[in-house]
């Protein structure tokens, strides 16, 4: 009985070895970003399709799902349909959709230069290479000649309507201490107070344009015209993922383009994605998508991402002290990825 009591014992015990040993490749193939779901699969773009393999690529954004972001849920949606697995992660905040990507729990997120610069992240491919602002002015300023003397609004003064204003007093060789800035609110709430006359300009989005021009208010500037290196926002990562998985950020790149395209060419297409994402109507999406496409803001080009758009920003953001260095580019910018893209996809 003793004996046969240990043979048992010992067959178990080998069996027991053998399933912490299964249990501990398996653990292995399981760790790191997800770039391959075994051995047998390499996730790759070489082909006309890229291969993704299970790959995990979780998208963050700094705001509730919007129509204005369908993008994003495009890029989600083509990233899976080449087999990886991916979502979108939405935040309150750039800061917050940061923290969620040096968390570990979104590999790429939709953020602007200074979040970058100041969190230490890398951009490697365009998100919105174009702004869908207005600057617009009240009924006593019709030029932008005629601004200094008068109260600008604006929703903070290290953001991107601080690079915007900046930009703007710029190239109209404007001094910026002619003009008074005071902090108004959000969108809605300084287009009310230039209703109701408590501030003379501000920047406004393409869907209240109507509203102020239609009471007598003056477009001075449309942003995507006047500043065109001047980007919404880029995707980008931590510096780590980026080198680490070169196949998924020129993945992430390669699904922007087809977003761009659906935006574009298929406003059908584009406005079911929204309203899946959002919610809405088809036809309040369908009218988002016809102001965005009116700004030019997911422009199919080469050019929709470049360095000297990126030092431009930087440049800017220094100037009004939304960051407190300037690193080299090459510690939070790289165009090898999209240079990759654009040359697998043929765009100019």
């Amino acid at each position: 009985m003793k004996a046969t009591a240990f043979r048992f014992t010992e067959s178990l015990a080998l069996r027991l070895v053998c399933a912490a040993l299964v249990g501990v490749s398996l653990l292995l193939a399981g760790c790191g970003s997800g770039t391959s779901t075994g051995g047998s699969c390499t996730p790759t773009v070489d082909g006309s399709v890229p291969k993704l393999c299970g790959a995990t690529i979780r998208i963050a954004v700094g705001a509730a799902p919007a129509v204005e972001d369908t993008k994003v849920a495009l890029m989600a949606q083509i990233l899976n349909q080449w087999g990886a697995h991916s979502g979108v992660i939405n935040q309150t905040g750039d800061p917050a959709a940061v923290r969620v990507i040096l968390a570990g729990d979104a590999e790429v997120g939709s953020i602007a230069v200074t979040t970058a610069i100041n969190s230490g992240l890398m951009i490697f491919g365009p998100s919105q290479p174009r702004l869908d602002y207005h600057f617009i002015g009240a009924p006593s300023v019709k030029t932008m000649q005629e601004l200094p003397g008068h109260i600008y609004g604006t929703s903070n003064t290290h953001g991107v309507e601080a690079l915007m204003f900046a930009d703007l007093l710029a190239k109209y060789n404007i001094a910026p201490s002619s003009v008074k800035v005071t902090l108004a609110g959000g969108a809605s709430v300084r287009v009310g107070a230039m209703l109701t006359h408590h501030i003379d300009a501000t920047f406004v989005h393409y869907d209240s344009i109507n509203t102020l021009l239609n009471a007598g208010f003056n477009d001075l500037a449309k942003m995507s015209d006047v500043a065109p290196d001047l980007a919404d926002s880029f995707m980008g990562a931590s510096s780590s993922w980026v080198h680490a998985n070169p196949v998924l950020a020129e993945a992430v790149d390669e699904a922007w383009i087809k977003a761009a395209q659906i935006f574009n060419n298929d406003k059908t297409e584009w406005v079911s994605a929204a309203v899946k994402y959002a919610g809405g109507t088809a036809a309040d999406a369908a009218s988002v998508h016809d102001g965005l496409l009116q700004a030019n803001t997911f422009p199919v080009a080469k050019n929709s991402f470049s360095s000297a758009s990126a030092s431009a920003q930087e440049n800017l953001a220094a100037q009004v002290g939304a960051i407190t260095s300037k690193p080299s580019p090459s510690a939070w910018f790289t165009e090898t990825y999209w240079d990759q893209a654009v040359a697998a996809l043929t765009i100019a």
